[in-house]
This record gives structure tokens, C-alpha cells and sequence, in this order.
């Protein structure tokens, strides 16, 4: 039998490179630096996940929206979407630094307990996490479209808003909606819950079940928009 095609697959790519003749599962720990209280998330990854999926999912687990640019990096090396590499701002980079983050996967990133690199999102607040791998186990059961390769494990603390200025801008967001006299204070809760729907922001909160169903969801979509499921 011949290989299976796609109709999207020109334009997105597998989740994880299905050709791989070894697989294993790495659990890596994704730490948001810089930060009051701890931001974690603790998280089981196919060795063969392509290194353009593992920054989306990492983003997703944290919390972010995710509708900012983020990059991988390790080694000197930067890990960017192939549309990313053909814009402009990449003049800022060193050209024989730049990989297609579609040709690499986790094992090229994490080889072995304790390699780590780094992940950055949206390059204006410039939120930094170190991404550690804690240890590979094997494989257990087989991929099919519904199952997703990526899975939550574990996390603490809730990701700071979206656009709140960076490690800066968060402590001064905490510490005004820590005194509701601060003359700040509704025009921040106001932003809070219009904006992002926060009725209550607790940086120390975290929901693992509504975490699972964010980073699941995201991968289902990718592989049924694969399959032209959404097509008119």
C-alpha cells in the first residue's frame, strides 16, 4: 500500500513524523521565567512531534492565547515556521542559525534526562520558559486521528493575561488587584474581565482538566483540517 495523502497536506503538516523507526514518549517540564509565583506545566511528547507543533502545544498548556509569535531556541539555533523564516523581521537573524521547525522533532531537541531549551513567546512581552526534559519512557499504544500524541500531565499557577507588559506589567497588575484602592484597581478588573473573562484572577490557580481539553482540542483540529474535514 502506497503512502496516504492528505488533501491538506501541502498546506499543513503531520502533527509528528510517522515515518520515525523508534518512538519514544519524552516528559518535559515547561517553566514560565521570571515570574512571582510558579507557572508550570508538566507534559508527555512523542519523540517524532514536530519541533513546529511542540512550541504551539507548549504555548496552548501555558495558557496563552496564543495569537502571538513565539520561537524555539537552543544551541544557538532558532526553530521557526517556514512563513515566519520568510519575513522581514528576520534580517535580525544569522541565516545559517535558522532551522525549519517542520524538518526537526523533540529528539532532535531532547535527547536524553535534563537537556533543556528555551521557548519564547510573543516577542514584545518577551515571556521566557525554560523547557526541561525530565526522563523518555516508551511508547504505550498507537496514534490514530482522534488520539491526541500530546499529553498534560501536571501543572501549578495560572499563566499571567495576554498583553499585561511582560514580567514588569504583571507584578504591577498583581499588585494592583491586591489593593482595591489603588485607583487602578477597577480599571484593571474591568480590562480583566471584559477582555480576558476573569472574574477572579488567581496567579495561583490551575485547572488540569480544562488544560487537557485546550492542548487536545488543538491537536484534533490539526489533523482534521489534514483530512479536508472542513473543506466547502
Amino acid at each position: 500500500m502506497g503512502k496516504v495523502v492528505f488533501p491538506f497536506d501541502s498546506y499543513v503538516s503531520p502533527l509528528y513524523n510517522a515515518s520515525a523507526k523508534k518512538v519514544d514518549e519524552y516528559i518535559l517540564m515547561v517553566e514560565l521565567r521570571d515570574v512571582p509565583y510558579k507557572v508550570c506545566r508538566e507534559v508527555s511528547v512523542p519523540s517524532n512531534l514536530y519541533v513546529g507543533y511542540l512550541g504551539e502545544v507548549l504555548v496552548i498548556a501555558m495558557g496563552w492565547v496564543n495569537y502571538h509569535l513565539h520561537e524555539i531556541s537552543k544551541d544557538g539555533f532558532y526553530y521557526m515556521r517556514p512563513y515566519n523564516m520568510e519575513d522581514n523581521d528576520m534580517l535580525a537573524y544569522d541565516e545559517d542559525k535558522v532551522r525549519d521547525a517542520f524538518q526537526y522533532t523533540v529528539a532532535d531537541l531532547v535527547s536524553r534526562k535534563g537537556s533543556s531549551f528555551e521557548l519564547v513567546y510573543d516577542f514584545g512581552d518577551s515571556w521566557k520558559h525554560k523547557v526541561t526534559c525530565l526522563g523518555k519512557r516508551k511508547r504505550s499504544g498507537i496514534y490514530g486521528m482522534q488520539d491526541p500524541v500530546v499529553e498534560v500531565l501536571s501543572g501549578e499557577g495560572s499563566c499571567p493575561p495576554d498583553d499585561c507588559g511582560g514580567t514588569y506589567g504583571y507584578r504591577d497588575l498583581l499588585s494592583t488587584m491586591a489593593d482595591s484602592s489603588n485607583e487602578e484597581y477597577e480599571s484593571m478588573k474591568g480590562w480583566l474581565q471584559g477582555v480576558w473573562g476573569y472574574g477572579d484572577f488567581d496567579p495561583l490557580a490551575f485547572d488540569l482538566h480544562n488544560c487537557r481539553l485546550r492542548v487536545d482540542d488543538y491537536q484534533r483540529l490539526i489533523e482534521e483540517v489534514r483530512r479536508g474535514l472542513f473543506r466547502r
